[in-house]
């Protein structure tokens, strides 16, 4: 079977954290990179994503899948400074399907760079790139055997929910979505089921959160209880608060550890291998070998 794996390149929410504090887990947003063969997907384009084009760049990948979750900043704030989409070797997909309204792929990024916002447009991409519209719950089928499902996530302005099935194994990627508690969300809980790995919104505990409902995030507890529901044994702790520190993260691993065998902390270089028995292990993977 071929390569599956995936590198964390940020798993901050909202904003950078400040990087004094945060050298073990990292410091940037949202940005994770999966390898099915030689194929490579990108989930997110945060400032995560800056460090990932480069070792693209580095690499000469010539084909790459951009999906979207959402376009708030923290995930799209890395996109005009991804070194392949000014290189005219490369093609990109870049895919958005979370719009409540008729707004287009193509039109979220020329309205997000343009002065005087931001003074590189789209127009000085040099890659061949092609914005691909979906709306959840679509399937996409990129080719060599790689399936992504979707699903609508809660969050404000929309959001998506993506499942990659390849050679049948599968990781999920389920960032930014509340979850109602006491109420599990039944179209997450499905969309998961049988996945060896769910990346999950972790912004609060269980405790915190009713001082932020309606703000669009969910918490670790949460993800257990999907991955037990849904016989998921890997559960990626992600989109950390920007106030949590390397100290907190440290013991936030330790309590969820505790509760979940298979939890991780969501970190900077974090490099997960499905085997082809199913089986997750740390390899040394494309990131910047910073791993929590």
């Amino acid at each position: 079977m071929s390569r599956f794996e995936f590198t964390v390149w940020g798993a901050r929410g909202s904003i950078p954290a400040p990087a004094a504090a945060n050298t073990r887990y990292g410091s940037d947003t949202s940005c994770v990179e999966v390898r099915c063969g030689d194929r490579v997907l990108v989930f997110d384009a945060g400032t995560g994503i800056v460090g990932c084009g480069r070792r693209l760049y580095e690499e000469r990948i010539a084909e790459i899948d951009i999906l979207l979750t959402h376009c708030h900043f923290d995930h799209i704030i890395g996109l005009p400074f991804v070194i392949p989409l000014y290189k005219d070797h490369v093609a990109v997909r870049i895919h958005a399907g979370h719009f409540l309204d008729d707004t287009t792929c193509r039109e979220m990024v020329e309205r997000f760079m343009r002065p005087p916002y931001f003074p590189v447009t789209p127009k000085q991409f040099a890659a061949g790139i092609d914005y691909r519209d979906f709306r959840p719950p679509d399937v996409l089928d990129l080719g060599d055997g790689i399936v992504v499902r979707t699903v609508r996530l809660n969050h404000p302005n929309g959001a998506v929910g993506y499942r990659v099935d390849f050679e049948g194994r599968s990781v999920c990627y389920i960032t930014d979505t509340e979850h109602e508690p006491g109420h599990r969300d039944d179209a997450v809980a499905d969309f998961v089921a049988g996945a060896q790995v769910m990346i999950y919104d972790s912004t609060y505990t269980d405790e915190e959160l009713p001082k932020y409902r309606g703000f669009g995030h969910s918490t670790w507890q949460e993800g257990v209880r999907l991955c037990r529901a849904g016989g998921v044994e890997t559960l990626v702790i992600f989109h950390h608060d920007v106030l949590r520190t390397d100290a907190s993260l440290a013991s936030l691993a330790d309590e969820a550890k505790a509760v979940f065998a298979g939890a991780r902390i969501g970190a900077t270089g974090l490099t997960l291998a499905i085997g082809e028995d199913g089986t997750v292990t740390e390899s040394q993977g494309n990131g910047s070998g910073r791993t929590g």
